[in-house]
């Protein structure tokens, strides 16, 4: 390459970093910003998983040792400030229970409200699902508590869907109904599941099927 060939490409560069330089500059900034944030979004956040797990342990720990008081307030911090976290659907379950054993249904129905709206994994909304239906049901309302079973996905608890279900029909008078929804959640069962005796026991209950 002669020393005319060098100086061009040399102003060919100089141009060019004259026209796209601050883009370069500003571009590389930018992804170091993106980079730097993404590093302490995922720093901030397990840090604060783990600050939701030490604290559902002590809530864990307040209720084995019945300090119902202290365990409440370590599930409604949870509630508050770590939502986010899958500890704090936990909480609201555990919540909810406290509140149905101390005879308190409407705030056991707000807990379970509550981690049907926020729970970040499908299981505990599910299980929140469940528990409200059956506080309603007992409450005898028995459309409102159908309703609620009334989702698309129930991967994972279709037998717990068919039986209640099963449940609000027999509480109906429906039999027949009944009858079908306890079979549905039968099919749902592995083989000899220790779970099926008490939903046959529901089905044997309701009698013979009519003759048509």
């Amino acid at each position: 390459m002669t020393a005319y060939e060098e100086q061009e490409d040399l102003d060919k560069l100089k141009a060019w970093w004259k026209n796209y330089g601050n883009s370069v500059i500003v571009g590389v900034l930018v992804g170091a910003a993106v980079l730097v944030g993404y590093r302490y979004w995922t720093q901030h956040t397990e840090q604060r998983a783990q600050d939701a797990s030490v604290l559902y342990d002590r809530m864990m720990q307040d209720m084995r040792d019945r300090k119902t008081d202290t365990a409440r307030q370590s599930g409604e911090l949870l509630l508050k400030d770590y939502s986010s976290t899958p500890y704090a659907s936990m909480a609201g379950l555990l919540l909810a229970r406290m509140d149905f054993d101390a005879g308190d249904k409407a705030g056991a129905r707000k807990n379970l409200q509550w981690v049907m709206d926020h729970a970040k994994d499908a299981a505990a909304a599910h299980a929140a699902r469940l528990r409200l239906a059956r506080i309603v049901l007992d409450g005898g309302d028995k459309p409102a508590a159908l309703a609620l079973l009334d989702v698309k996905d129930q991967t994972g608890f279709e037998t717990e869907y068919a039986e209640l279900r099963g449940d609000i029909y027999r509480a109906q008078g429906q039999a027949a109904q009944a009858r079908n929804a306890y079979r549905d959640a039968l099919k749902q069962l592995p083989e000899n599941s220790p779970y099926a005796p008490a939903i046959r026991m529901k089905l044997d209950d309701l009698g013979p099927e009519k003759s048509s």
